[in-house]
């Protein structure tokens, strides 16, 4: 459905602007990414605010949002499987960073997290998919440098808070550093490859 919008959208902006008939691919595939996280972030705000998480899923995505935009990483193969395990995901986490950790295994999984970052950067940032992979190795070099300092933010500011007692808002960074540094391993890969497939085979099924 979001691809078909996406296809009739762009194929009416080249008419108007008058573009190249080659630039459709373009413009339907900036529309769908526009889409998904319009739809996304709608429905992770109203489900986060039904369950008054909307504070700490917020601060989760904070995390999350320029490490994966940095990092790269897996994603699903479709525009709606994308929606509905990325909500899942920041709803999921958001109402799980609202239980509480206690300081010194907080601290401890803080570490983890930098330690985790850190390897995670030097052996696969950026992470690519079958569609689009980054070889450039000035690139390359650059978006590990810049996660490597994402990384620092996060862990100055993890454990500013931690010190100022406010273990909430840092569990949701924290989760949030960990799951987009998971979707960036061949773990995350294959975790999400195995939901593809069960989708797959569970509508090739349906339509027997």
């Amino acid at each position: 459905m979001i691809q078909k919008v996406s296809r009739r959208t762009a194929q009416q902006l080249v008419n108007i602007l008058e573009s190249k008939d080659s630039s459709i691919a373009w413009y339907a595939y900036s529309i769908e990414i526009l889409l998904i996280l319009l739809i996304t972030m709608t429905m992770v705000l109203g489900l986060a605010f039904l369950l008054g998480t909307i504070k700490n899923t917020l601060i989760f995505l904070a995390i999350f949002a320029p490490l994966r935009c940095i990092g790269g990483g897996v994603h699903m193969s479709t525009g709606n499987r994308c929606i509905l395990v990325s909500t899942f995901i920041f709803v999921f986490f958001g109402h799980l960073s609202t239980l509480e950790i206690p300081v010194n295994s907080l601290t401890g999984l803080v570490i983890i997290a930098l330690l985790l970052g850190i390897y995670t950067t030097v052996k696969w940032v950026p992470a690519g998919t079958r569609k689009h992979t980054i070889t450039d190795t000035r690139v390359r070099n650059n978006r590990k440098i810049y996660m490597l300092m994402v990384l620092a933010i996060y862990g100055i500011t993890a454990f500013i808070l931690i010190h100022k007692g406010n273990l909430g808002e840092s569990i949701a960074l924290t989760w949030g550093a960990m799951v987009s540094l998971l979707l960036i391993t061949p773990i995350g890969y294959g975790i999400i490859e195995v939901f593809d497939n069960t989708v797959d085979i569970i509508v090739q099924k349906g339509g027997e």
